[in-house]
């Protein structure tokens, strides 16, 4: 997993978390952000990163710099998602949001990842992925509060009356950007998730809704989202599977998760833990725990090589 020419990095903050793993990349209209760590032994196994609706890069800050001592790491903001800008509205379904990242990946002179890891919503991103490729298929993915079913009534609550034609335009994502900071919508947000964030974490996720490039992108992109087409799709999979369940994530709860999981995927590993809808955030050595245990059941040298 090389890394790439460092490039022009004015559009982020500073600081901003991993800002030294930072690159930027233009594919067509595209204009990537993204970080990146490279291990120096050649078969170390690689791992992506893929954040959640409304989130970034910096979703990873504690997560990445430990996985990078040992593998191959790169996170990724998803289009319409934190420094990534430049996104049309039809890219923003998570079928052509794959696409694009594996367009990514080729361009970066990588192949499939060994592991692929997603949260929330990104799990479904982690899965269109690895499905574009029925030959090369990661040996393991990980889902963290994996967003496998609808909506909760919370979602419906506070983002629901947004994602419809008019609220998501590029205009009223403007007219958010500036009035959000204002009315203290990301607090309240972030409190819904039941997740025991830092002061700096959430100064982070109120940067980033700033941005109308992020707000137009997360709403647009849970507009899109078709989840029974994607998991009767994802039956077809290969790899290992494991799934953190947050006890207390009133996002995705586990009442109305665990049977997706158990009927859809029935030989995967479901990890319960006491938390909300941000655990990897807020509990980040409990995470990175779990992602070694299931990284540790794999054959001790991967299934490829990859460049």
């Amino acid at each position: 997993m090389p890394n790439s020419a460092n490039s022009d990095l004015s559009r982020l903050p500073d600081p901003w978390p991993n800002k030294h793993l930072s690159r930027t990349l233009c594919i067509n209209n595209l204009d990537w952000h993204y970080q990146i760590s490279t291990h120096p032994s050649p078969v170390a196994r690689s791992i992506l990163l893929i954040h959640g609706t409304g989130s970034s890069c910096h979703s990873w800050e504690n997560i990445l710099p430990i996985l990078a001592q040992n593998y191959s790491v790169m996170a990724v903001d998803l289009p319409g998602h934190g420094y990534t800008t430049g996104a049309l509205k039809e890219q923003l379904h998570i079928q052509e949001i794959a696409k694009e990242l594996q367009a990514l990946l080729l361009k970066l002179h990588l192949h499939t990842p060994n592991v692929i890891i997603g949260h929330s919503a990104g799990t479904n991103c982690a899965l269109a992925l690895a499905l574009l490729d029925q030959i090369n298929q990661p040996e393991l993915m990980i889902g963290l509060n994996p967003s496998l079913i609808s909506p909760p009534s919370l979602y419906n609550f506070f983002i629901g009356p947004l994602i419809n034609p008019i609220f998501t335009s590029t205009m009223m994502a403007h007219f958010l950007a500036n009035s959000i900071p204002i009315t203290g919508m990301i607090d309240k947000l972030l409190n819904s998730t039941n997740s025991d964030l830092t002061a700096s974490q959430r100064l982070q996720y109120k940067t980033l809704f700033k941005q109308t490039n992020h707000i137009h992108g997360s709403m647009n992109f849970m507009a899109a989202s078709n989840i029974p087409e994607l998991l009767s799709a994802s039956t077809n999979l290969k790899g290992l599977m494991t799934f953190l369940v947050a006890e207390n994530d009133p996002w995705v709860p586990q009442t109305s998760l665990q049977p997706i999981i158990q009927n859809y995927f029935p030989k995967a590993t479901v990890i319960v833990k006491p938390g909300g809808h941000l655990f990897h955030e807020a509990n980040p050595k409990e995470t990175l725990q779990i992602i070694q245990s299931a990284i540790q059941q794999l054959p001790s040298k991967p299934v490829k090589e990859y460049a």
